[in-house]
């Protein structure tokens, strides 16, 4: 099968190597100068849970080198559109396999490309790279695939079989749930980016990780008057999701730290903080923020996530992290006091 997958991004390089590495065609497609960086146009993929080491030549260009079958969505979801409008000529027959980090990914790509045209990925994955084209892969989850919209089951049959020669799969009936409870998962990893640590000794420390659950239980208490129903992914369960929230905050702390460190031992900076220290623009407006906007759409406040945003984007701003004792101050002064709190 001919594969376009657009994003020189974690996400990006991994899919590409793994399905070029199960013998798919496949061309990376990005800026010229981001390809430019990527020694020789290999891709090296290490899989830290086994060692094993995966190294492909792909082809890397602007723009597709030929007419694919699929092609795979894998940007920043503020570069979505753009490289939507740059696509949509070579690509318009497509099946657009929409990678999502947020809620708001296929929605992008349907400003341009036809609704029918797209199914939905939501991807449990945890990629960093830290050297252009060698992305080191903390843990693999499986694939949810569905339709947001109306695509012919033969797209999504196309991805399914597609997905499955890299990843394990599974059909997710109502994908937007699927969307709604990665969204969630991903509010506490603006932490890291915040203070300037990996996620793993980010949430070694008690109160950062109870800054964490409460970050998760502001999102479940939306997420719920939104009416969406948590979907089970492999980095915490729809039970562990719950107990977690539900538990009294030292509780949910703990969990919270359990649940991070049998991910992977492995350092990780998580998407923020990758996207700062790369100096773009960080994605917190499609993660956080989006739950800001949830929330005032159904006459609620966010006052934590809408915290986070606004710290994030200080450090954007001032190329200054803060200390753990400035972001507990600030959590202090936002967090709801009904509540009480050990650490915090």
């Amino acid at each position: 099968m001919k594969v376009a997958v657009s994003g020189i991004t974690p996400p990006g390089c991994a899919i590409a190597a793994l399905l070029a590495e199960a013998g798919e065609e496949v061309c990376l497609v990005g800026p010229p100068e981001k390809i430019e960086r990527i020694y020789e146009r290999i891709l090296t993929v290490r899989q830290v849970w086994d060692g094993r080491v995966i190294s492909v030549d792909v082809e890397m260009a602007p723009y597709p080198a030929f007419s694919p079958d699929v092609l795979v969505f894998a940007e920043r979801v503020q570069d979505t559109l753009a490289a939507a409008e740059k696509l949509l000529p070579w690509c318009r027959e497509a099946t657009v396999a929409a990678i999502q980090e947020g809620t708001k990914t296929e929605q992008i790509i349907a400003k341009v490309f036809p609704r029918d045209n797209i199914v939905t990925c939501v991807l449990t994955l945890g990629a960093n790279c830290a050297v252009p084209g060698e992305v080191t892969i903390n843990f693999k989850g499986y694939m949810v695939i569905g339709k947001a919209y109306d695509a012919p089951g033969w797209r999504e049959d196309m991805v399914m079989n597609l997905m499955s020669r890299a990843f394990s799969t599974r059909l997710g009936k109502k994908i937007a749930h699927f969307n709604c409870t990665r969204l969630l998962l991903n509010l506490p990893y603006c932490i890291p980016a915040i203070i300037g640590e990996t996620v793993q000794k980010t949430f070694t420390d008690p109160e950062m990780a109870e800054a964490a659950a409460l970050l998760l239980k502001e999102g479940m208490t939306i997420i719920k008057k939104a009416g969406v129903h948590i979907e089970a992914l492999p980095d915490l369960d729809e039970k562990g999701l719950h107990d977690l929230v539900d538990s009294p905050l030292p509780e949910a702390s703990r969990r919270f730290m359990e649940a991070v460190a049998s991910l992977s031992g492995c350092p990780c900076e998580g998407p923020v903080l990758g996207s700062i220290e790369n100096g773009e623009a960080s994605e917190i407006d499609y993660q956080n923020g989006e739950l800001v906007k949830i929330a005032k759409a159904l006459g609620r406040d966010a006052p934590l996530n809408e915290l986070m945003v606004r710290l994030v984007h200080r450090v954007e701003k001032t190329w200054r992290f803060m200390t753990k004792e400035e972001f507990l101050s600030c959590v202090r002064k936002a967090a709801p006091r009904q509540e009480p709190r050990q650490g915090l």
